[in-house]
């Protein structure tokens, strides 16, 4: 069971209800559950937390409620020198890495983002690759489907606030999908050609990964992907607001490793490809 999970929405609402009943969610959203609010304490789930210490609960912020204090979900790691945070949206959260947002969630939300992509490789069937776990929405939704999804994530960070997140919590209990802490660069060439029938291609920004967005990885891609297979390329704009799209390259690249058919799609901010 994980533990209950508060924001600044929240916590606010305890802090103005004073005394007394107040209705709430401990999961963001998924649910809704009632404290109780008396003597400057709320009860919450058996631990006696301080109003006090709501009132230090900041925004854009998850924590957890250990030993009776509310905890940040984030730390900082000196192994990858990446500060790690759960950031809460007005639906499914999504992570951050120093402060760089993993889903798109000021214009469109991370539930729709990532339903915008399953879109894509429509109608998902077979074995499904997953390049880039992250939080686990896309295996998760992949996973309703396809026969058998195998997921990567590199960073063991990543995986570690999943495990706080309440909406990646089928990632680790659904027997269809393969968590492999590795880095997809390395282990693809593990996988036999036209192996997969969909593949979800959704790296970090290039700064974090560009080893992902090589000719050399796009060609692996087009090997492991079945003919008749959909590959669907996430393009993050780093520089929309100077006008310069990054597209282009990697449409130019796929279409030079074999991939058919390949367009860019505005709505899902990605690239989608077939294999012949």
């Amino acid at each position: 069971m994980l533990p209950p999970i508060l924001t600044k929405k929240e916590a606010d609402r305890i802090i103005s209800k004073k005394e007394g009943a107040a209705s709430l969610s401990l999961d963001l959203g998924i649910s809704s559950a009632t404290v109780l609010i008396k003597d400057g304490f709320v009860n919450i789930q058996k631990q006696k937390i301080p109003l006090s210490a709501l009132q230090k609960i900041k925004e854009k912020t998850c924590y957890i409620l250990e030993d009776n204090i509310p905890k940040q979900i984030a730390f900082f790691s000196d192994e990858t020198s990446l500060y790690y945070k759960l950031l809460p949206t007005q639906n499914w959260p999504t992570i951050t890495l120093s402060s760089t947002p993993m889903h798109r969630y000021s214009t469109i939300l991370p539930k729709k983002d990532t339903e915008l992509k399953i879109k894509e490789i429509s109608p998902v069937k077979g074995i499904v690759l997953d390049t880039c776990c992250g939080l686990g929405y896309t295996a998760i939704l992949s996973s309703k489907n396809a026969e058998k999804v195998y997921t990567f994530e590199k960073d063991k960070n990543v995986l570690r606030i999943a495990e706080f997140n309440p909406y990646s919590k089928e990632l680790f209990s659904n027997e269809k999908i393969e968590i492999r802490q590795k880095n997809i660069f390395e282990e693809i060439s593990q996988f036999e050609d036209s192996f997969f029938d969909r593949i979800i291609h959704d790296p970090p920004t290039f700064k974090y990964s560009p080893e992902l967005y090589s000719r050399e990885f796009h060609a692996e891609l087009y090997r492991v992907l079945k003919k008749g297979g959909i590959l669907y390329h996430y393009c993050p704009c780093p520089q929309k607001t100077k006008e310069r799209k990054f597209y282009p390259k990697i449409v130019k690249q796929l279409r030079g490793v074999g991939f058919k058919k390949v367009e860019y799609h505005a709505e899902s901010s990605g690239v989608r490809a077939l294999k012949f």
